[in-house]
């Protein structure tokens, strides 16, 4: 009975959409992006960040909304800096009160 419930909940797990449960965050969209790339090619900064801003568009119904790598400082530098940005995409503010995607999680790659 307890695997039956254990199996239970980690495939409800599977099918939740929240990043804390899944993982999914706009980092790891963006890292996955720049590693491999769709067709195995990787991408630089902006091609990744815009492929995951229209995967989010796609997941809305058309509607956008800012990415958020707090979660991931090297990202989030990038995406401060018009040199790696030069989509000019929006993305959630380093400053920004709202709850960190990801949970406690805090990438530094140098």
């Amino acid at each position: 009975m307890r695997y039956v419930i254990l199996s239970s909940f980690l495939l409800l797990a599977s099918c939740s959409s929240a990043p804390w449960v899944t993982g999914h965050t706009d980092s790891k969209c963006i890292r996955e992006q720049m590693v491999s790339g769709a067709t195995g090619n990787a991408r630089p900064f902006a091609a990744a960040a815009g492929f995951c801003a229209a995967a989010i568009r796609r997941e809305n119904q058309g509607h956008g909304r800012p990415l958020d790598v707090r979660d991931d400082m090297t990202l989030q530098a990038m995406a401060e800096n018009p040199d790696y940005n030069t989509a000019g995409l929006a993305f959630v503010p380093r400053d920004s009160k709202t709850k960190i995607p990801g949970g406690i999680r805090n990438i530094n790659i140098d």
